[in-house]
């Protein structure tokens, strides 16, 4: 908005922090192969099996190679009723080993530093074993290593598909930004069917789900980075949403995205005010701008309702915060309290959206509550969540002069993936059994369909 816009249930400000600065800086971008010319006459009958490793990230990567390669020897034929062609070769690349041979299609093994890719001129799946496998590891568990796996193979089903040659036709049909989120949305699929179907050694519960979509936050494109630019490869809320479709719809909706039917929503910055600030308002400011905003979109919503007014005390201020988060809806005097200095730790570790987020997701609850509906209960964090993606699709548009920055939907992904806050009710609870996934979700709905698909 205004700028760079999660936590175990009630935990402390700081940690939230400390928890959405790691997401921020996973890893580097990963990025398809430049195929190096002539070399795959060069490269010798490959086998699809990875080098041993001895060391947990490297089993892994090994153990995802050869499972997302039977998941689509099954799925590519019920999907596209094509038989399934074992990719060339898989390489774990010593990017460390000043000796170690390069991979295909680079130059030098340390071409790969934090990288992974596939090549369609060899066929093969490469990645950094030294740097960018054991950083994703360590950060993000055996999921943040699987769905880097299966979205570079993702890439191989499109080869197969013959996306390739149609972007050698048209490549305005297929930009950079389409094809990565089409393999975003391939590694849903296959992540899908571990959750069903288990891997030894890579566990994809509700949590794990949620970790391999908090690794590819990491991936993210640089802000300022618009959808169009030729090396777009997707915000954070984009890659994530297309991770989501996959994993929801499976294979065959991968295969018919298009530019026509995907929406992409990052954007450059709108003025060089904005980006000389980062895109970040001073947070007296941004409160100032939501206390307004906010009111007119949620009092539009329940006709003859006064919506809430912002204040740093009150009554019921310190046991609503307590239980709620940085903002609550108080039911007593029909306010909503803040407390500022949670807010200013977000607002100056992550950026302005983030306290944006979890405010609106207070003014839904409040919406619920004079609408006649019921403030507390599942139902009623799930309707906030959406009423929250709903305001924030608002702010595509300019208003009062202020309109999303690059990096704000990032940032709310970000606070819905680590923290339940815009989830809770106005006692401060929230659905056990939802998680990250289902709160992107909810606010996607939001954001896409309006406040009338937020039941």
């Amino acid at each position: 908005m205004m700028g760079r816009v999660s936590a175990p249930r009630r935990a402390p400000a700081a940690a939230l922090v400390a928890a959405l600065l790691l997401l921020a800086t996973a890893c580097s971008q990963v990025v398809p192969g430049s195929p190096r010319p002539g070399l795959a006459a060069a490269v010798s009958p490959a086998t699809p099996a990875v080098a041993a490793r001895s060391d947990p990230a490297g089993r892994v990567a090994a153990a995802t190679a050869e499972a997302v390669q039977e998941f689509w020897r099954a799925e590519f034929p019920a999907a596209f009723g094509r038989e399934w062609r074992d990719i060339g070769s898989f390489a774990a690349v010593e990017t460390r080993d000043p000796a170690a041979p390069a991979p295909p299609c680079v130059n030098r093994a340390t071409d790969v530093v934090d990288q992974a890719f596939y090549c369609p001129s060899a066929d093969v799946v490469a990645w950094d074993a030294d740097g960018l496998i054991p950083a994703l590891h360590d950060r993000f568990g055996p999921a943040g290593v699987a769905v880097v796996i299966a979205h570079e193979v993702g890439h191989a089903v499109q080869s197969r598909l013959g996306v390739d040659a149609e972007q050698a036709r048209a490549p305005q049909r297929f930009p950079t930004i389409l094809l990565e989120s089409m393999a975003d949305c391939y590694a849903g699929a296959a992540l899908a069917h571990f959750s069903d179907n288990p891997v030894a050694g890579l566990p994809l519960g509700p949590e794990e789900r949620d970790r391999a979509m908090q690794a590819l936050v990491g991936f993210r494109d640089p802000l300022g980075v618009e959808a169009g630019d030729a090396a777009a490869h997707g915000n954070a809320f984009d890659r994530v949403s297309a991770f989501q479709d996959g994993w929801t719809d499976g294979a065959t909706l991968c295969a018919g995205m298009t530019i026509e039917n995907r929406t992409f929503t990052q954007r450059r910055f709108a003025s060089e005010a904005d980006l000389a600030r980062g895109g970040n308002l001073p947070l007296r400011e941004l409160l100032a701008f939501v206390e307004r905003d906010a009111a007119e979109f949620f009092g539009g919503l329940v006709p003859g309702w006064d919506p809430p007014e912002l204040s740093t005390g009150g009554a019921c201020s310190v046991a609503e915060l307590e239980v709620q988060g940085p903002a609550a809806y108080c039911r007593a005097d029909g306010g909503v309290a803040v407390d500022v200095a949670a807010l200013q730790q977000l607002h100056e570790e992550i950026g302005d959206f983030a306290g944006a987020t979890v405010l609106a997701g207070r003014y839904g609850i409040a919406a619920l509550d004079a609408s006649g509906r019921s403030p507390v209960g599942a139902q009623a964090g799930a309707a906030a969540t959406c009423l929250t993606g709903a305001y924030t699709g608002r702010l595509f548009e300019a208003v009062e002069g202020f309109q999303l920055s690059p990096g704000d939907l990032d940032e709310a992904v970000q606070v819905l993936l680590a923290a339940d806050w815009v989830a809770r009710d106005a006692a401060g609870e929230s659905d056990p059994d939802d998680h990250g996934f289902e709160r992107i979700g909810r606010f996607r709905t939001g954001l896409l369909d309006g406040p009338g698909a937020c039941r």
